[in-house]
């Protein structure tokens, strides 16, 4: 079963990437309500004029605002794209350990990766 979720996992989010870029770059459109521009990016049928409700507006507006400090994005990244690219390429869900001498299993510190320096 959980094969199955990564296997389903391991194609489904960068197809969900390359859409959302796709509707990015191709359906981005401006509307301006009561003096104030609203651009966003959402399919729709060219030449036919649509609009959005308030509430649709402010939904549009709390999904595409993002505050965040410059530390929270790189620790943020640190941790994700380690974690996407194993998760793309498969990295071995099983490891062995090599134990010289029989019942030691640990003669050094165990290995830790550091991604930046303070």
């Amino acid at each position: 079963m959980k094969r199955l979720f990564l296997n389903i996992t391991r194609y489904f989010l960068p197809v969900l990437f390359v859409s959302y870029l796709v509707s990015l770059t191709f359906f981005t459109h401006v509307h301006v309500v009561n003096g104030v521009t609203i651009v966003h990016s959402h399919p729709f049928k060219k030449g036919a004029a649509h609009q959005h409700s308030t509430v649709e507006l402010i939904h549009i507006h709390s999904l595409s605002n993002l505050t965040a400090d410059g530390a929270a994005v790189v620790f943020a990244l640190s941790l994700f794209i380690p974690f996407l690219l194993c998760l793309l390429l498969g990295c071995p869900q099983h490891t062995r350990f090599n134990a010289p001498y029989h019942g030691v299993t640990a003669l050094r510190a165990p290995p830790v990766i550091r991604f930046f320096t303070i």
